[in-house]
């Protein structure tokens, strides 16, 4: 009988000293408030964001977990820039919690990159609630977002550059004429494939693939300067667009077709 009991009290404190104080801050973890809440969720990055009440015990069981997921991502260069984890006290700050329809605590939702920040957009997330778990969650959607530079107006003419018997001169002298007529906030990825064109021309077709080979390694190894990491995922992004095999590219197009079909 004493053991069950000392092992009772043993689980009891495994299960208190595994929980924390949803309100702390946390690393690598912003806390939103009506105020900076479209500061840091606007879909610029992908943000993982918790709505929380700090009377809830799951909210108190996630805080190690989400802690561990604060700090590796901000560890991870090739993360951090792409990446918000946040997180709301919806108890204090309902008008978030009603904005995004929360009606439980934890409510975790992830905000895609390049989408509107609204409650039909937002994706609620109901993954595990481990560090593995959440992190296993982000790679998969970023790896899904490679594409994010990808200018779609220079994505035929990038293929058709690497086409066998192509007349890249002409390609080349296409994709500039392109380049210079895309919306202003395109402009500086379309310019990336002028430059990655450029070069091509000089050193050959092999030229994209062992570019994008050697910033990814770059970018994983963590030796670029956090300021210069989005450029080099960009480069990497348009890199892509010449790199990818053809029946990929119009898989990706018709994905895009159809997602376009579901909004409308």
């Amino acid at each position: 009988m004493k053991l069950l009991v000392v092992a009772a009290l043993a689980a009891l404190v495994a299960v208190v000293s595994a929980s924390g104080d949803p309100t702390e801050s946390l690393p690598g973890v912003q806390d939103l408030t009506p105020d900076n809440f479209d500061k840091f969720v606007n879909g610029a990055k992908h943000a993982l964001v918790e709505f929380y009440a700090p009377w809830c015990g799951h909210c108190k069981h996630l805080v190690p977990e989400y802690k561990m997921l604060g700090e590796a991502i901000a560890k991870d260069p090739s993360l951090k820039n792409r990446v918000v984890i946040a997180k709301v006290n919806a108890d204090s700050h309902r008008s978030l919690g009603e904005r995004f329809g929360v009606s439980g605590f934890p409510t975790i939702k992830w905000f895609s990159r390049g989408k509107p920040v609204t409650t039909d957009a937002a994706e609620a997330y109901n993954k595990g609630r481990s560090l593995d778990a959440f992190l296993e969650f982000i790679k998969e959607k970023l790896d899904a977002d490679k594409g994010f530079a990808r200018v779609e107006a220079l994505d035929k003419l990038a293929q058709a550059f690497v086409a066998e018997g192509a007349d890249k001169d002409k390609v080349a002298a296409d994709v500039k004429a392109a380049a210079a007529k895309v919306d202003k906030d395109q402009a500086a990825n379309a310019k990336l494939y002028v430059e990655a064109i450029e070069k091509a021309l000089a050193r050959g077709v092999e030229y994209f693939e062992k570019e994008q080979g050697r910033l990814q390694r770059m970018i994983d190894s963590g030796s670029v300067a956090a300021g210069k990491v989005d450029s080099f995922a960009a480069k990497v992004s348009v890199l892509s667009a010449f790199t990818e095999k053809p029946e990929a590219a119009a898989a990706a197009a018709k994905s895009d077709d159809d997602d376009d079909d579901e909004e409308l």
